[in-house]
């Protein structure tokens, strides 16, 4: 709806916060409004989805990942990662194979919820 001149237009504080730091500090009013990601906040949105914490993602784990950040070809794109990253061909992702796993994540220009 168009503000008529004149009025004043009230902003949410988080949506200001939003737009200048590309955070949320809360969830009120603005949680769906999804954003680019940087290797930090991946490399933690990955270890997130370690939920047997054993310091590595299994497939599973990886698709979860890959299907919360809302990838069409989930499975397709889970066994790219896999044969991207996963450089010991053990079928998991370990710490040493994390920063591949993040490259080729950000290759794909994925957006995501914080």
């Amino acid at each position: 709806m168009r503000q008529k001149p004149g009025k004043n237009i009230s902003i949410s504080l988080d949506v200001i916060d939003f737009v200048l730091n590309k955070r949320v500090t809360t969830t009120r009013n603005i949680e769906n409004v999804p954003f680019k990601i940087d290797e930090q906040d991946m490399l933690a949105f990955f270890k997130k989805h370690d939920v047997n914490k054993d310091k590595r993602l299994s497939w599973d784990e990886l698709k979860q990942a890959f299907s919360e950040l809302g990838v069409s070809w989930v499975r397709w794109t889970t066994d790219r990662a896999l044969v991207n990253a996963d450089t010991d061909e053990d079928g998991y992702i370990d710490e040493n194979e994390m920063d591949k796993l993040i490259q080729f994540a950000l290759k794909l220009k994925l957006k995501t919820k914080k």
